[in-house]
């Protein structure tokens, strides 16, 4: 498309330089990746990179690769086609980026430029192709379980706690970081791709920052890091970290992750078991609750403090007993949370405006990254609602089950049962959760995802899987069904699915509910609290106008 690459093939032909396309090479079909850090999970990924192998072990060919202003998706590509190249045979691509500003005069600099490097590296240097050596060539090995600390990031901190106990309980020594800010954000873009997604910045910038804090003997440490094989950057957090982790000179520091098949042997030593990932997704609902309850609480506490103080206690009781007895202690510690919370004296009999965050989901629970939004809000006197950290878990299991179903896609029948297991595990331990929950006044029953997939499918049909998915609509029309009129959606720099279902369903969802508010906020490392600021405030006078809200500061 001559409007979208800037007539770039033109600039190398009028040089004499042939230009092929990716499809065009022979056996592009046929290249063995099984030596990519990536995990190949759609064609495009496949093409780019066999590409890539084959243009290195080419003498005659060069690799250049146009890629679109802030797409995430590029961003790892990018990384890993300079990796397979320059460990190849020596070779560097040359990137473009391009997005739709007129480009033509700095883009036949950087092809003159790049045509001199590459004729000049030929007439110096004899063309020898490499074998390429294992990606990941540190491991987790069995002999690390005992030895080596894991140090896991932070999604919200109550879910890292639940990580880290649930690692414990497997016979690991894992242990939570504290929530990250300015320096693991500065880390961060020290050393990760600046087009990735912002929530994979400031993951990896806090692993690095804790090992640069002198707290830990580093040859004694690895990172756990959650994955998700599918369209969503977190399917490629472990090679950004890897890169990271060697860059910031700690090449010796393993990586963990939550895929049971670590198809890239990432974690020989160590594969999560299935009583782990039990206590993880019967511990989900717990926190969520949790969560809500400290929520619809702390607006309102006659002791200031009070809510807070029982619920740290209620957590430690939680990952205390989970630790030492799994499910079973799982629900007495949440049964003495809840008994905690029930003794926390408020007043509700002035209800504030209710508002709902919503989006990318470590923006939305991970204060360090969404500039501590729901302290703000609530000091401008709003009573915060969240969605749920379950449902963003539970959702790979239901789109996959909810495909295979209404489009009759053919997998094996293991896989169609697990997916339905897993599903219903987690309905069971919502069930579990909700049994002990409703001993509090407070506490009403959430929407399963199964509700708020049938309120989604008036935007987005229940089986989309890009980004949050359902999630943002489904829970936008299930509290704007019940009262709420104020909404705002999360979007990190970097996640083009999320602004697709988070910024481009807002029209729909206004001709819907012509009255509510809903702001779209992007998060990159650069943004300000300023800048944030700005925006909510608008929303707040907006409400301030309809109601007579009280502002603690």
């Amino acid at each position: 498309d001559t409007l979208v690459n800037h007539n770039l093939p033109e600039m190398f032909t009028s040089m004499g330089i042939p230009v092929l396309t990716a499809d065009s090479l022979p056996d592009i079909n046929q290249v063995d990746l099984h030596m990519s850090r990536l995990d190949i999970v759609n064609n495009f990924h496949a093409r780019m990179l066999s590409a890539a192998v084959l243009a290195a072990r080419n003498p005659h060919l060069e690799y250049v690769q146009v890629v679109s202003f802030g797409c995430g998706h590029d961003a790892y590509l990018s990384d890993e086609i300079v990796r397979l190249m320059n460990s190849i045979s020596g070779k560097n691509p040359l990137i473009l980026k391009l997005d739709e500003s007129e480009a033509a005069g700095p883009l036949r600099i950087r092809v003159r430029s790049f045509v001199e490097t590459a004729a000049q590296r030929r007439n110096k240097v004899q063309h020898t192709v490499n074998m390429l050596a294992d990606p990941y060539p540190i491991k987790f090995t069995k002999f690390h379980r005992k030895e080596k600390t894991v140090l896991i990031p932070n999604t919200s901190h109550a879910f890292s706690r639940i990580m880290a106990a649930a690692m414990s309980k497997q016979g690991l020594r894992a242990e939570p970081l504290p929530i990250g800010r300015e320096e693991a954000i500065r880390l961060g873009k020290q050393y990760v791709h600046n087009d990735i997604c912002f929530p994979a910045q400031i993951v990896i910038g806090e692993a690095i920052e804790a090992l640069q804090s002198g707290k830990y003997d580093v040859d004694n440490t690895a990172i756990g890091m959650g994955k998700y094989i599918g369209c969503c950057r977190l399917t490629h957090y472990s090679a950004l970290l890897r890169k990271a982790l060697d860059d910031a000179g700690f090449p010796q520091v393993p990586i963990i992750t939550n895929d049971d098949k670590d198809e890239r042997n990432l974690h020989t030593g160590c594969q999560m078991r299935l009583p782990t990932a039990m206590n993880i997704a019967f511990a989900m609902p717990i926190i969520d609750i949790m969560e809500e309850l400290l929520r619809n609480i702390r607006p309102y506490e006659l002791i200031p403090g009070s809510t807070q103080e029982a619920f740290g206690r209620g957590m430690d009781a939680i990952i205390d007993g989970m630790e030492q007895n799994g499910i079973s202690g799982l629900k007495k510690g949440f049964a003495k949370a809840i008994d905690w919370m029930c003794e926390v004296q408020y007043d509700r009999s002035n209800l504030r405006p209710t508002v709902l965050i919503v989006g990318e989901y470590l923006l939305n629970f991970h204060p360090g990254a969404n500039h501590d939004i729901e302290a703000y809000l609530e000091d401008n006197g709003f009573e915060i609602i969240e969605a749920r950290m379950a449902d963003v878990i539970q959702k790979s299991y239901y789109y996959l089950d909810m495909q295979v179903r209404d489009y009759q896609i053919h997998k094996p029948w293991k896989d169609k049962l697990w997916l339905r297991t897993a599903d219903s595990m987690f309905d069971i331990a919502h069930n579990m959760a909700d049994k002990i929950a409703v001993r509090h006044p407070l506490y009403q029953p959430a929407a399963r995802i199964q509700n708020l997939a049938e309120e989604s499918n008036a935007v987005l049909h229940h089986t989309f899987d890009a980004g949050e998915g359902i999630l943002i609509p489904g829970e936008i029309l299930h509290h704007a069904a019940n009262g709420c009129r104020n909404f705002i959606v999360l979007q990190p720099f970097g996640c083009l699915p999320n602004h697709v279902v988070g910024r481009g369903i807002i029209k729909r969802l206004k001709e819907l509910y012509p009255d509510v508010q809903i702001l779209p906020l992007d998060y990159d490392p650069d943004v300000s609290f300023a800048n944030v600021e700005n925006r909510l405030q608008m929303l707040i006078m907006n409400e301030k106008s309809k109601t007579n809200i009280i502002c603690t500061k």
